[in-house]
């Protein structure tokens, strides 16, 4: 982790510029047919990716590691530029979770000792500043890429910026881009430039907001997420956490001891969700996520929610929902974004939006022990279940 320059960029998160966030125009790729633009280079996945569409992501530095400040701490300024209290005060959530874990007097969690969590809202900013730590940790990922070609990627780390004073032990994600995406906009290869029909970076209002509310979010450059890399036989996601694990024992490194190595999600969208899919039997998972973008799940052990858009014309809510009807030994759930297209779900008013303040409350439940998290997902008359600006369906794993 070391080498490379050092930057510091502008705080607050990311601007989300003017363009249309649906992605239309786009490069689209569904069953190995281009629409829209440009062919995709690199070759399709199985069963068909698309670009996650979208604008906006915050300019990244180039060259080295970078680190990024931004997002709101405690009452300051929010993700993206919200304004908010940084989140509900409430009492621990103790031992609760139906995962186990952490107890309600804190304790160990891996090699890590801190605090049990406190409850947090999920539809404001949490009450973390974060911070990206950019370029590092392994090469990874299939080439060519569509984005970078022959260059293999490496990751960037979006976590709490007081994440060795803090005092708790961060649970883990692992996110997996949509096709020719990234996590945020890397020049001069990965830009948001509608002009020239380039629609790369654009995940910050989701990314952002999940660091500040206490995740450690290891985040692969690659763009094309569902292939493994040859050299290892793995999904870049797959070695980004390998690489994220070796760090939190490692006493030179800034992760070592601050991270719940018990305490490990995943998620992604589009080629990314299908990339989930595909990593969801790994034992070390403890909760899974996909928006817009699954393949059938083999070995499946831990809850998982599946979200699709009701406006989205590149992967349907009738392929979505065939994924969830065969998840029957898990706690499942499929929320339908009723007026969300395939990438519009990034831009319903930050965190305020169902699809990002549903994940975060989905992991803060399965990963921080946050039952009072639970009402969004529980019970007749759930969060979620009431709101008109989505429809929920839930295994019996979830209503009994």
């Amino acid at each position: 982790m070391t080498g490379g320059t050092t930057g510091v960029s502008a705080s607050g998160g990311a601007s989300l510029g003017g363009a249309s966030p649906t992605g239309a125009g786009g490069t689209v790729l569904t069953g190995g047919v281009t629409t829209g633009g440009a062919p995709v280079t690199g070759g399709a996945p199985a069963g068909g990716t698309s670009p996650s569409g979208g604008t906006g992501g915050a300019a990244a530095g180039t060259g080295g590691q970078v680190v990024e400040t931004g997002g709101g701490g405690p009452g300051g300024a929010a993700v993206g530029g919200q304004t908010g209290s940084g989140g509900q005060a409430g009492s621990t959530s103790g031992g609760d979770s139906q995962t186990g874990g952490t107890t309600g007097d804190g304790g160990t969690v891996g090699s890590c000792v801190g605090e049990a969590w406190p409850t947090a809202n999920p539809t404001s900013p949490g009450p973390f500043q974060w911070t990206a730590d950019k370029n590092v940790g392994p090469l990874a990922g299939y080439t060519p890429d569509p984005t970078y070609g022959d260059q293999q990627q490496r990751f960037n780390v979006y976590r709490p910026e007081n994440l060795a004073e803090s005092g708790y032990c961060h649970p883990i994600l692992v996110w997996s881009n949509g096709h020719t995406d990234n996590p945020e906009q890397n020049p001069p290869d990965c830009v948001v430039n509608a002009s020239t029909n380039q629609w790369c970076g654009t995940y910050p209002p989701l990314i952002e907001h999940l660091a500040s509310q206490g995740f450690v979010v290891i985040a692969s450059l690659s763009t094309t997420t569902s292939r493994e890399d040859p050299a290892t036989s793995k999904l870049p996601s797959i070695v980004g956490l390998d690489w994220l694990l070796e760090q939190a024992e490692d006493p030179s490194s800034r992760y070592y001891h601050h991270l719940d190595t018990t305490r490990i999600g995943a998620l992604g969208h589009s080629e990314g969700g299908m990339a989930t899919c595909m990593l969801a039997s790994d034992p070390r998972l403890s909760a899974i996520a996909t928006v817009s973008g699954t393949r059938e799940l083999t070995g499946l052990h831990t809850p998982a929610l599946l979200i699709c858009g009701g406006q989205d014309t590149v992967v349907s809510c009738d392929s979505v929902a065939s994924t969830y009807n065969g998840v029957t030994d898990q706690p499942a759930m499929l929320m339908n974004n009723l007026t969300a297209d395939h990438g519009g779900w990034l831009y319903q008013n930050g965190a305020q939006g169902p699809s990002i303040f549903a994940l975060a409350a989905w992991f803060r439940f399965y990963l921080m022990d946050d039952t009072a998290n639970g009402e969004y997902f529980f019970g007749a008359n759930c969060t979620l279940c009431t709101d008109n600006r989505v429809t929920v369906e839930r295994n019996s794993l979830m209503t009994q």
